[in-house]
């Protein structure tokens, strides 16, 4: 013990002898340069053991906790004694409506001797009903150079009505037409004839009707019932009379469409030879689907032809689209096909230089498939490109007429013809202001028989142009190419059994361009001036039928 005691004190005594030589080196920092420290002893340093509490220390909260009172609120109503003010309805006041005019008169002169007359009188804006009558007049006294009088005439005179019902309207329209063309093809150095022996005039009556509901739920059954009717006569008493029914009904189906068209369409034609007669039946059922995106068609159309024999035929009606992006690419497919009838007014309208005893034939278009794009380059500007292929199985042909003297009408044969078919088409429209529509159209025939497809161009271009400035002058234009065709000729060939062969002949394409200007001096009263065939140009519509070159018409225009 003594001993432990000893160590204390030397431990104490050299601790403070280290404190105080510290508080000097401090005091005397800057000339204390070195401190030696010597001490002697023995020390041995211990850990007393300890005990460990285990007993959980208790928190003891000496905040007091005073009590909470209950509350409640006392609801009064206060009076308010706020009036509203009713507010009267918006109401849209309407653009005021143009002012229509019951009647328009266009009168003018042209050159080789062509008066032209129109007259249009119009019931005004009505909800029951609406009428009008339209008369036309355009004759020539044309006589090409190397032909013979080339004159025509057509007198046009066309009666509408319309009887507005609660959900139907009732429509109907009769038509006059006197249309005279002269055989002009031959040469009147080799044969001297008086006008009238080479004249052909058209008399056309005929009238149709409508029935066509407007029932606004699609469930329910739409419909429309037509009848129509004329009769066609020549001056070589040659005649044909055609009445036909037609119509569709249609309702929706799970929230698509099916549409079933039928027709019933019977002509007879009678010449001094013979009388035939013709009767076609068809009935399409369609089921036409709408998305957001597609539309689709699906049908079959089934025909019979009851021309001299029977005979049944099935076509496809498929059309395919699908909006690809936003209206601007919409691409489309389908196939298609149908029974074309071939009458007497048919093929008068195409070509009026035809005899008046044909052998008649109706053009079966066995298929045609189809695709394309379509489709806005912008709010302003569409597009369209198409091709197609199809097989016509009796496509009606013109050819010069080689029995008679002149060799100035023409005849009707059949052949069948593939037609490959490449076209596309831009339009332009600027508000009203500007209209323009470039079309092109390649076209590739097949003959089975013939060697060509007659009279059939290759090609064909036309651009159209329709400028309004300030509704005071409208300007048109015309542009037109119209490729190489193709007449059947016959040269002389010993080595045949006839004696003769088949030579197509080429008939030159044309370029061609027609304006139309038309002045208003104010909502009455107007002026035009039309310029055809600027380019001056003769050809050959067909063959030994040159058109008429340059030429021009003037007049004016009259509202009342």
């Amino acid at each position: 013990m003594a001993l432990l005691k000893k160590y204390y004190l030397h431990f104490f005594l050299s601790l403070s002898l280290l404190t105080i030589m510290n508080e000097v080196a401090n005091a005397q920092k800057d000339t204390l340069q070195s401190m030696i420290f010597e001490g002697s002893g023995q020390f041995r340093p211990s850990i007393t053991e300890s005990n460990k509490l285990n007993e959980t220390p208790n928190v003891i909260d000496s905040t007091k906790k005073i009590a909470v009172n209950g509350y409640s609120f006392n609801s009064k109503k206060i009076a308010t004694g706020f009036d509203v003010e009713p507010i009267a309805p918006a109401q849209m006041v309407g653009e005021p409506l143009t002012k229509l005019y019951n009647g328009l008169v266009k009168i003018g002169m042209g050159t080789y001797t062509t008066p032209y007359g129109e007259v249009w009188f119009n019931h005004l804006r009505s909800k029951e009903y609406a009428y009008g009558l339209r008369l036309k007049h355009l004759s020539s006294k044309a006589t090409l150079k190397d032909y013979g009088f080339a004159g025509f005439s057509d007198n046009e005179v066309s009666l509408y009505g319309k009887k507005f019902l609660k959900e139907h309207t009732l429509s109907g329209n009769f038509d006059y037409a006197r249309n005279v063309v002269h055989f002009y093809g031959y040469d009147p150095t080799l044969f001297e004839l008086e006008d009238d022996a080479t004249v052909q005039r058209f008399n056309l009556f005929a009238a149709n009707t409508e029935l066509l509901s407007h029932y606004p739920k699609a469930s329910r059954y739409n419909h429309s019932i037509k009848l129509s009717y004329y009769n066609l006569a020549d001056l070589y008493k040659s005649s044909e009379n055609n009445i036909k029914a037609s119509g569709y009904l249609q309702t929706a189906v799970a929230k698509e469409l099916l549409r079933v068209n039928a027709s019933v369409d019977y002509y007879n034609y009678k010449t001094k030879s013979d009388t035939v007669n013709n009767t076609i039946i068809s009935l399409n059922p369609n089921f036409i689907a709408k998305g957001e995106r597609y539309s689709a068609t699906l049908g079959v159309e089934m025909t019979m032809d009851m021309f001299v024999q029977s005979k049944f035929y099935f076509y496809p009606k498929v059309d395919l689209s699908y909006n690809v992006f936003d209206e601007i690419i919409i691409p489309y497919a389908g196939a298609s096909g149908g029974l074309q009838k071939n009458s007497y007014r048919s093929l008068t309208d195409n070509n009026p230089f035809v005899l008046s005893d044909l052998t008649m034939k109706n053009s079966n278009r066995k298929y045609e498939l189809y695709g394309g794009l379509k489709g806005t380059l912008s709010s302003k500007i569409a597009y369209n490109a198409r091709a197609s292929y199809q097989t016509v199985g009796t496509m009606a042909l013109y050819v010069n007429e080689t029995d008679e003297l002149l060799n100035n009408r023409f005849n009707v044969i059949y052949d069948e013809v593939d037609v490959l078919n490449v076209g596309g088409e831009v339009t332009y429209q600027n508000r009203e202001k500007l209209r323009m529509n470039l079309r092109g159209d390649y076209f590739n025939y097949k003959s089975k028989t013939e060697i060509r497809a007659w009279y059939k161009p290759e090609l064909a271009i036309t651009l159209s142009a329709n400028y309004n400035l300030r509704d005071k002058i409208v300007a048109k234009v015309d542009l037109f190419y119209l490729g190489n065709q193709f007449a059947k000729t016959y040269e002389v060939d010993t080595t045949t059994i006839t004696g003769k062969k088949v030579v197509a002949k080429e008939l030159a394409g044309v370029f061609d361009a027609n304006i139309g200007l038309e002045y208003r001096y104010n909502k009455k009263l107007g002026f035009f001036l039309n310029v055809n065939n600027i380019a001056n140009m003769r050809y050959m519509r067909y063959m030994n039928y040159p058109t008429q070159r340059f030429n021009l018409m003037g007049g004016l225009s009259y509202s009342f």
